[in-house]
């Protein structure tokens, strides 16, 4: 039952409504059509019939101009003693929840009285179905929405006019948002933002306080300050700066969180405001049916929430995925009819006025433009911790959940790049899982996926350790190695070419470890890129984690980077080379490039190398080694001679198809060794892989 409060105010807009001079016959029958039903709503009864027969002569009156009319003035005139005798009744009516809420609510974004006389007329108009069926009959009839909305509200319809510009309280708060412009009701022209209907909608069902309603749970940190140490200066300045910005209550304030999918830019920003002791809310994650919002639904909330919390200490929003914000070039799909040079001034507008910080998230920085980057106060951008921190991090959410791993386990997950939020959930997980090393990288192997779109993740390279006995080079590997340890220098380069399968990765890695360094291996498929400009930055990318992890970086098949810009077909080709060439000029740290295609790389490349090595195939001396090494078996010298072009890896190959088989004799070994060379795209001689002894 509707309570008597509301009905007081119901029957006043049909009390304005009645004394609309001459409507025209289509409207006075959609009135008539309507006022039983919103009598009985009101709790007015027609006990002795007169009313109903009145009706009936309007409607049956429909040809009659003057008839019609006489009927209805005579009609409305005992509707309004209907009317007054039972407001007169509801003069001493408490406000109910909603008529208490709608206050509460404007004392917090501060609207005057003709703008809280419309918020509270359209709240009534969406809640109180007789209501909406009442004013929908009649602007399908032909009462126009504006002058609706003027007489029930008695107000002149160019004051209406100016309480609904874009630019009015009303939209700016966000409260009141555009219709879809399809049909003529009332919503069609205008309507409710939908965290503000479904606030009220809940507080009505719950007996809720609005304010609760609308502003939704405090974000909580899973994480804690220690794991964003990899961002430390960054770290720290940013709370230094917004504990003093919210303290002065200073405008404008808005960080920018940037880096790729699952770099932890939600979670540091929880950790970010308990570390303050601030209070953090998401805007539009999911609307109130769990489903995605619109970008316009997120807009909105975003303009509700500045005004509910703008007098608010310690409160901060979190705008995640920044892109819904910017697509297409301009946000005219949040604002129907508005054109898209307004629109660019609407989105600086919000980035200039906001009253609460607002922490923007984004994955590529690149889709912004420099207006909004400049309207940052502060950005940082996120990355995975390096791996000294790693480690300590495992530890930590390892110690948390009361698990143990041993030492080559723990430096197996180590060597995970993944962020501190991942790490913790892979931890829970395992430790309901039997806490094998096998189920932490499971866990963090299924979420690591999921952020990357699906599709099988590249499988972790087992690489052979370097055997100095089964490595032909036109350099003395274990006299250079020795020199570089030796000597300590740190900017020293690599260019390590040569077959296939002949160990330069292997020996990469013996470099690194005799320098006691980490190896942060990168392959062009991770840093290639479709998009324009994104090739270069991931290179430049690439240098920098090897710079703070104080990494030995290796780049794998780097001809697919290095190619000759003399063969260039299009200019992103000649400007990634460019950004390697500089890069590879200027990197403090060790690194090296693998390539099993010299003759393609760019010329000035090779004058960026301190060393270039040849790798060869295995001669005969190495092979009858490779015989013993991997299959624990002699093979006379003889024999050896004949196979040639044979690499460590095609010796791999073989052992796997043995394992496969259950094991073989020497016979099979070389047969299967002779077929694995010729399946080779390579050819010497008029034979392939062997030679015969004369």
């Amino acid at each position: 039952m509707v309570d008597r409060y509301e009905q007081k105010v119901i029957a006043g807009y049909l009390w304005n409504l009645l004394q609309v001079g001459k409507l025209p016959f289509a409207v006075m029958d959609g009135l008539c059509g309507s006022i039983p039903s919103i009598l009985t709503y009101l709790g007015i009864s027609d006990e002795d019939g007169k009313l109903r027969e009145l009706l009936k002569l309007c409607c049956e009156g429909g040809g009659q101009a003057e008839g019609s009319r006489r009927a209805f003035h005579v009609m409305r005139q005992a509707t309004q003693a209907l009317l007054a005798k039972r407001v007169d009744s509801l003069q001493n009516a408490e406000p109910g929840i909603l008529e208490r809420n709608i206050r509460e609510l404007v004392s917090q974004i501060q609207l005057d009285r003709d703008e809280t006389a419309f918020l509270g007329m359209l709240l009534r108009y969406r809640i109180h179905e007789p209501l909406y069926e009442l004013f929908n009959a009649l602007t399908q009839a032909g009462f126009g929405t504006m002058p609706l909305c003027a007489s029930c509200l008695g107000l002149g319809t160019r004051r209406l006019h100016i309480l609904l510009t874009r630019g009015g309280r009303l939209f700016r708060s966000g409260v009141i948002v555009p219709g879809l412009g399809i049909g003529k009701d009332i919503d069609d022209s205008f309507d409710l933002s939908k965290k503000i209907l479904h606030a009220f909608e809940k507080s009505l069902a719950d007996c809720e306080d609005i304010l609760s309603c609308l502003l939704g749970h405090v974000e909580q940190a899973s994480l804690e300050w220690s794991d964003y140490d990899h961002i430390a200066l960054e770290r720290d300045r940013l709370a230094r700066f917004l504990k003093q910005a919210v303290a002065r209550r200073l405008k404008g304030i808005n960080v920018l969180l940037y880096g790729p999918v699952g770099t932890g830019k939600t979670e540091f920003s929880k950790t970010l405001a308990a570390q303050l002791g601030f209070s953090l809310y998401a805007l539009g994650e999911q609307d109130e049916q769990g489903e995605e919002p619109t970008r316009h639904e997120r807009i909105s909330s975003l303009q509700v929430m500045q005004n509910l919390l703008r007098f608010q200490q310690k409160s901060l929003l979190l705008f995640d995925e920044m892109d819904d914000l910017l697509e297409n070039a301009g946000a005219a799909t949040f604002i129907p009819g508005e054109k898209n040079s307004g629109s660019k001034v609407f989105i600086h507008r919000l980035l200039e006025d906001n009253p609460v910080p607002v922490i923007w998230t984004i994955n590529r920085v690149s889709n912004l433009t420099p207006s909004i980057i400049r309207r940052m106060s502060f950005a940082i951008e996120m990355k995975n911790p390096p791996l000294a921190l790693r480690q300590r991090v495992w530890q930590r959410h390892l110690a948390k959940e009361g698990l143990e791993l041993s030492t080559g386990d723990l430096k197996q997950l180590t060597r995970l790049d993944l962020p501190p939020a991942v790490v913790s959930n892979a931890v829970r997980f395992a430790r309901f899982t039997g806490g094998a090393v096998e189920d932490f990288k499971c866990a963090a192997d299924s979420i690591v996926k999921a952020m990357k779109g699906g599709g099988p993740a590249r499988p972790e390279r087992v690489e052979e350790s370097f055997a100095p006995r089964l490595s032909v080079a036109d350099c003395n590997l274990m006299e250079l190695a020795d020199l570089v340890a030796e000597r300590g220098k740190r900017n020293v380069s690599f260019c390590l070419y040569g077959p296939s399968g002949t160990g330069k990765t292997a020996y990469v890695r013996y470099l690194a470890d005799r320098m006691q360094m980490p190896v942060l291996v990168k392959h062009a498929s991770d840093l290639l890129s479709m998009w324009v400009g994104e090739t270069e930055r991931n290179i430049a990318n690439a240098f920098a984690e090897a710079r703070e992890n104080e990494s030995f970086l290796v780049f794998d098949e780097v001809d697919s980077l290095l190619g000759d810009r003399r063969m260039a077909n299009a200019s992103w080709e000649i400007s990634q080379v460019n950004e390697m060439l500089t890069w590879m000029e200027q990197h403090p740290l060790p690194f090296a490039c693998t390539t099993n295609l010299k003759a393609h790389l760019d010329p000035a490349a090779m004058r960026r190398f301190t060393f270039k090595c040849r790798f060869d195939y295995l001669g005969p001396e190495q092979v009858v080694h490779a015989f013993r090494h991997f299959f624990g078996l002699v093979l006379a010298p003889e024999k050896a001679r004949e196979l040639t072009c044979l690499t460590p890896g095609d010796f791999v190959v073989v052992r796997k198809k043995a394992d496969f088989y259950g094991g073989c004799d020497i016979e099979q070994y070389v047969e299967w060794l002779r077929w694995e060379v010729q399946n080779k795209n390579e050819a010497i001689g008029s034979r392939i892989g062997f030679t015969r002894m004369t």
